[in-house]
């Protein structure tokens, strides 16, 4: 035990006096601290965001979407770019905005959707505020059209329009909308609450990152005296040694992620993610001093490198939770490191 010990402490010192160490460990705080700060879209959130300009028409569109029955909730927004914001940080899901000549001939342009590329219901949301926007457009069009479909323009025809118009508004005969109720499993993602959710993407990054340190550092096998040291141990002892580098290299990059993931929203248990991230070092130290050893030359391993990393990226829930879709990836994703890091709460 002693001597493993006195192994262990060697590679961890060398580990220390490298300035590429300390580097990636730089370059994983630097991206886990940016990754923590990004809010994407959840499913359940259904908030859509109306900068509304201060004319009657728009306030009566914004009203018109208050009141119907619908399943997202609309809130109204002074400030554009308070807006944009919010959308951004996923606080909205998206959003739409009016502009002050909405009563001119430039009608067309008077409302701007926007939105990010998370958007889930974005075109859903289009289809609710449209038809709000068009319930209460549509006077106008029977109005500003009138003369051109009946050769003339009088108060009778236009009262007579309107009051038609209205019926159709309120009556069931034109449109019918059959609901028909399935059930589904909806895919879990992360949220600021704590709540136990599929995916974390903080958590996921750090794995990421620190399995492609591990990875790389058994690229030095092939340098000039990468195998120095265990060229003089019995072929047993080879193993061990390598192993106990792997740990070493491990160590403060495992220990910087595991304070980001506490430090970051929608964390578990300390406990919790203090052993989740002790099982991923120790499976993923097996794992590429295993599949590592495949590699016979410089060039083949670094070819594989970018495969690996985007296959577990694809199969591991990291910002996006696949298996309820295909299920056998929640089998395939064990075959790999980072799918050995426990993302459910």
């Amino acid at each position: 035990m002693v001597k493993y010990m006195v192994w262990f402490t060697l590679q961890f010192k060398a580990w220390t006096r490298r300035r590429s160490s300390w580097m990636q460990v730089l370059g994983m705080v630097l991206l886990l601290l940016m990754v923590s700060h990004i809010r994407l879209p959840g499913i359940e959130n259904t908030r859509i965001g109306v900068c509304a300009a201060p004319d009657v028409f728009s306030q009566r569109v914004l009203e018109c979407l208050k009141d119907r029955e619908s399943i997202f909730d609309f809130a109204e927004y002074q400030d554009q770019e308070e807006m944009r914001h919010d959308i951004l940080a996923g606080r909205m899901e998206c959003g739409f905005v009016f502009f002050e000549d909405a009563e001119g001939d430039r009608f067309k342009n008077s409302a701007s959707y926007i939105c990010t590329p998370f958007s889930a219901k974005g075109l859903i949301a289009q289809e609710t505020f449209y038809a709000a926007f068009f319930e209460v457009y549509s006077g106008q069009i029977l109005i500003g059209n009138e003369k051109e479909l009946f050769g003339k323009s009088s108060g009778e025809i236009t009262r007579e329009l309107l009051e038609r118009r209205q019926a159709y508004l309120q009556e069931n005969e034109m449109f019918r909308i059959d609901v028909i109720e399935t059930e589904q499993t909806v895919p879990q993602t992360s949220s600021a609450d704590g709540a136990a959710k599929s995916t974390r993407p903080v958590q996921g990054t750090a794995g990421m990152f620190l399995f492609a340190i591990l990875w790389m550092a058994q690229g030095r096998k092939f340098e000039r005296y990468g195998n120095g040291v265990t060229a003089a141990l019995e072929r047993k002892e080879r193993w061990k040694f390598a192993y106990l580098g792997c740990m070493a290299e491990a160590l403060v990059p495992a220990a910087a992620g595991t304070v980001l993931i506490l430090l970051s929203p929608g964390h578990r248990s300390a406990l919790a993610e203090f052993a989740s991230m002790l099982l991923f070092v120790l499976v993923t130290g097996f794992w590429v001093l295993a599949v590592g050893s495949f590699f016979k030359n410089s060039v083949t391993f670094a070819a594989w490198t970018a495969a690996i990393l985007l296959v577990q990226l694809a199969v591991c829930p990291i910002f996006i939770d696949l298996a309820p879709y295909i299920p056998a990836i929640a089998v395939i994703r064990r075959l790999f490191p980072l799918g050995w890091l426990d993302f459910a709460g």
